[in-house]
């Protein structure tokens, strides 16, 4: 008969991690919020608000132009996803799998896998990337036809000429008298063409 040595370590099954790291998991669409908070309500119950330190579901900045306006709303990056930053144990690995919500923590079977410091910065990344854009959106491009909302040329129709997004402002080429002529106006003095 063999003799087969058994590593002490494989016969642990508990888990304990000590570093505050984050896991990813995946709930049920829509619900993200939700599950975040009845996450932070069964941690309160438990006990474990020192394990658990910190959530995130990720969220952009998106720019669209509603009745020739500027409209920033949030839009989620990761839907049916939620991040937490926790140390990881049994007690608590229960207790997140329980919460109703969530379907699974990203990662094996046996035992949850954090991200990597590269997949946060990653995501973080993504984020910021996502909200610069929002900041300078442009509602109009070089060629779009649009309405003058204001001013002694108001009602009359123009050709975007140049746009400059850095201060909110556009150039139309506007006919009077038979001469197109430039009129530079902000961004929410004229509408798009319907």
């Amino acid at each position: 008969m063999e003799n087969v040595q058994t590593n002490p370590n494989e016969l642990k099954k508990q888990i304990e991690d000590n570093t505050h790291r984050w896991y990813s998991l995946s709930v049920v669409s829509g619900q993200e919020m939700l599950v975040v908070q009845n996450l932070q309500e069964r941690i309160k119950k438990q006990g474990l608000g020192e394990d658990i330190v910190d959530f995130l579901v990720p969220m952009v900045n998106e720019a669209t132009v509603s009745k020739g306006k500027k409209v920033i709303k949030p839009k989620k990056i990761y839907p049916g996803y939620i991040f937490i930053k926790t140390r990881m144990n049994d007690k608590l690995w229960y207790v997140i799998r329980n919460t109703p919500g969530v379907k699974l923590i990203v990662g094996a079977e046996t035992r949850p896998i954090p991200l990597t410091d590269n997949e946060y910065q990653n995501i973080m990344a993504q984020i910021e990337k996502s909200n610069e854009k929002a900041e300078i959106f442009v509602p109009f491009q070089k060629g779009d036809v649009v309405v003058l909302k204001e001013g002694d040329f108001a009602g009359m129709k123009g050709n975007v000429k140049e746009v400059d997004a850095e201060k909110g402002m556009i150039v139309v080429n506007v006919e009077i008298l038979g001469r197109l002529t430039p009129i530079a106006v902000a961004f929410d003095k004229v509408s798009p063409m319907s």
